[in-house]
């Protein structure tokens, strides 16, 4: 039987799924969440606005992928359907027409399937190519994502971002994790969480909260199975919008610093004043 060997996936798995995880699905209480930053009065924020803010220069550009929903019945979603169909029936062609599968009707369904938004928009970078080895930590994260969601009304924005805030499933909590054996020969290393918390963050004309932890693992031996690293989630809300910013693979200690700069950039793009406040 060959040796036990440390199961490495280190963040270029980590970072494509983590970046979906740290959600709750049970409401939380909108009237605990503080009041946003104060800043001047300006018309609300409408979802195309937020749409056009998402550019690459928020994220790491090795790998970059982009999701947009469209309105079912709109021009945009009849465009997207038929680039779609066009695509498929190449694919065919190139193949003969062998199982040509029929044109999808689906449109993009983008970011956090359990929040209750009228539609959503993301955009993921990575440190990385798919399928190369990654090095972690990475400065600035290995994996950053920000995600903007058009909610029904101001108060599901407030609901939505004091749920996360909430950290019901503790995510953002100091903890210790044994090592785990697989079947395969393979095994998870201890794995140790701290620096762990849930803060408030100063985000101009947003209520904002993140999550953060640090995590590293070890071997039996007690030495490092792989160097340590720091994740972020930075939820905020405002004119019944919510703003997700994910980090994934920075250095020890700097997600929050990374999260809250991705998205002070973002607001500032929608709106320049907001950096004067």
């Amino acid at each position: 039987m060959p040796p036990l060997r440390p199961v490495r996936a280190a963040v270029a798995a980590i970072a494509l799924v983590v970046l979906a995880a740290c959600s709750a699905d049970v409401a939380g209480d909108p009237a605990a969440a503080p009041a946003a930053s104060a800043t001047p009065t300006r018309a609300p924020l409408t979802f195309e606005q937020a749409v056009a803010a998402l550019t690459e220069t928020l994220v790491p550009t090795a790998t970059v992928e982009r999701c947009d929903e469209y309105e079912p019945g709109s021009p945009e979603a009849q465009e997207y359907l038929d680039q779609r169909a066009a695509s498929q029936a190449e694919e065919a062609a190139a193949t003969g027409g062998a199982d040509a599968p029929a044109p999808s009707t689906s449109l993009p369904q983008c970011g956090n399937p359990l929040l209750t938004d009228l539609r959503a928009a993301s955009l993921a970078g990575h440190a990385f190519v798919r399928g190369d080895p990654i090095d972690v930590p990475v400065t600035g994260g290995a994996s950053r994502a920000i995600e903007v969601y058009e909610m029904p009304d101001a108060g599901a924005a407030r609901t939505a971002v004091a749920t996360e805030a909430a950290d019901l499933d503790g995510w953002a909590v100091d903890r210790e994790t044994p090592r785990v054996d697989n079947a395969d020969g393979t095994y998870v290393p201890r794995t140790v969480v701290s620096g762990a918390g849930v803060n408030q963050v100063d985000l101009p004309g947003w209520t904002a909260w993140v999550l953060t932890r640090d995590e590293a693992s070890f071997q039996d031996d007690g030495s490092a199975a792989a160097d340590p690293y720091s994740a972020a989630h930075l939820w905020a809300e405002r004119d019944g919008f919510v703003l997700r910013v994910q980090v994934v693979g920075d250095a020890p200690g700097q997600a929050v610093a990374t999260a809250l700069a991705t998205a002070t950039q973002y607001v500032t793009a929608l709106d320049p004043t907001d950096a004067t406040g």
